[in-house]
Protein backbone atom coordinates (compact mmCIF):
# COMPACT_ATOMS: atom_id res chain seq x y z
CA UNK A 1 0.00 0.00 0.00
CA UNK A 2 1.09 3.50 -1.34
CA UNK A 3 1.40 6.50 1.41
CA UNK A 4 -1.53 7.78 -0.50
CA UNK A 5 -3.46 5.03 -0.07
CA UNK A 6 -3.05 4.61 3.45
CA UNK A 7 -4.23 8.09 3.98
CA UNK A 8 -7.42 7.67 1.99
CA UNK A 9 -7.73 4.68 4.55
CA UNK A 10 -7.19 6.97 7.50
CA UNK A 11 -9.39 9.13 6.50
CA UNK A 12 -12.44 7.03 5.67
CA UNK A 13 -12.06 5.43 9.26
CA UNK A 14 -11.76 8.48 11.20
CA UNK A 15 -14.73 9.74 9.38
CA UNK A 16 -16.79 6.07 10.19
CA UNK A 17 -15.75 6.57 13.21
CA UNK A 18 -16.98 9.88 13.52
CA UNK A 19 -20.20 8.98 11.69
CA UNK A 20 -20.96 5.75 14.37
CA UNK A 21 -20.17 8.10 16.84
CA UNK A 22 -22.89 10.78 16.37
CA UNK A 23 -25.37 8.15 15.30
CA UNK A 24 -24.84 5.88 18.62
CA UNK A 25 -26.05 9.55 20.18
CA UNK A 26 -28.45 10.33 18.28
CA UNK A 27 -30.12 6.79 19.13
CA UNK A 28 -29.92 7.02 22.49
CA UNK A 29 -31.18 10.48 22.49
CA UNK A 30 -34.04 9.59 20.28
CA UNK A 31 -34.75 6.62 22.16
CA UNK A 32 -35.06 8.18 25.46
CA UNK A 33 -37.69 11.08 23.46
CA UNK A 34 -39.48 7.72 22.23
CA UNK A 35 -38.47 8.16 18.64
CA UNK A 36 -37.71 5.02 16.77
CA UNK A 37 -34.92 5.72 14.56
CA UNK A 38 -33.60 2.77 12.16
CA UNK A 39 -30.15 3.66 10.47
CA UNK A 40 -30.47 2.53 6.74
CA UNK A 41 -28.09 2.70 3.30
CA UNK A 42 -24.04 2.26 3.27
CA UNK A 43 -23.63 2.70 6.86
CA UNK A 44 -26.14 0.00 7.98
CA UNK A 45 -24.31 -2.17 5.44
CA UNK A 46 -20.92 -1.55 6.48
CA UNK A 47 -20.00 0.01 2.84
CA UNK A 48 -19.45 3.40 4.70
CA UNK A 49 -17.19 5.55 1.96
CA UNK A 50 -14.97 8.14 1.92
CA UNK A 51 -17.80 10.57 0.58
CA UNK A 52 -20.77 8.36 2.30
CA UNK A 53 -23.54 10.19 4.01
CA UNK A 54 -25.43 8.40 7.31
CA UNK A 55 -29.11 7.90 6.13
CA UNK A 56 -31.79 7.91 9.17
CA UNK A 57 -35.04 6.45 8.91
CA UNK A 58 -37.80 7.92 11.33
CA UNK A 59 -40.34 5.13 12.07
CA UNK A 60 -43.67 5.36 12.52
CA UNK A 61 -46.09 8.21 12.09
CA UNK A 62 -45.50 11.24 13.70
CA UNK A 63 -47.08 14.64 14.41
CA UNK A 64 -45.33 18.12 13.53
CA UNK A 65 -44.21 18.92 16.63
CA UNK A 66 -42.23 15.40 17.09
CA UNK A 67 -41.21 16.01 13.71
CA UNK A 68 -39.84 18.98 14.35
CA UNK A 69 -37.75 17.48 17.51
CA UNK A 70 -36.56 14.84 15.55
CA UNK A 71 -34.83 17.15 12.91
CA UNK A 72 -33.19 19.53 15.39
CA UNK A 73 -31.98 15.95 17.44
CA UNK A 74 -30.36 14.93 14.18
CA UNK A 75 -29.11 18.12 13.23
CA UNK A 76 -27.36 19.08 16.66
CA UNK A 77 -26.14 15.64 16.63
CA UNK A 78 -24.43 15.43 13.22
CA UNK A 79 -23.09 18.93 12.43
CA UNK A 80 -19.74 17.87 15.25
CA UNK A 81 -19.35 14.86 13.03
CA UNK A 82 -19.18 17.21 9.31
CA UNK A 83 -20.91 13.98 7.93
CA UNK A 84 -23.70 14.95 6.05
CA UNK A 85 -26.87 12.94 5.95
CA UNK A 86 -30.70 12.25 4.93
CA UNK A 87 -33.39 12.32 7.18
CA UNK A 88 -36.43 10.22 5.86
CA UNK A 89 -39.68 9.69 7.36
CA UNK A 90 -41.67 6.61 6.80
CA UNK A 91 -44.71 8.32 7.14
CA UNK A 92 -44.02 10.28 3.81
CA UNK A 93 -43.25 7.00 1.97
CA UNK A 94 -45.28 4.32 0.60
CA UNK A 95 -45.71 0.69 2.29
CA UNK A 96 -43.19 -0.58 -0.90
CA UNK A 97 -40.54 2.24 -0.58
CA UNK A 98 -39.61 1.61 3.02
CA UNK A 99 -39.52 -2.14 2.83
CA UNK A 100 -37.58 -1.62 0.35
CA UNK A 101 -35.23 0.42 2.24
CA UNK A 102 -35.49 -1.86 5.11
CA UNK A 103 -34.53 -5.18 2.62
CA UNK A 104 -31.39 -2.92 1.77
CA UNK A 105 -30.00 -3.27 5.05
CA UNK A 106 -30.08 -7.22 5.63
Amino acid sequence: MNRMDALTVRRREARHERASAAVARILHAAERNGIEITIIGSLAKGDFRSHSDVDFLVRGPIEPKRRHLVERLVADGMRPSAVPYDLIFEDDLTEDRVLELLHDII
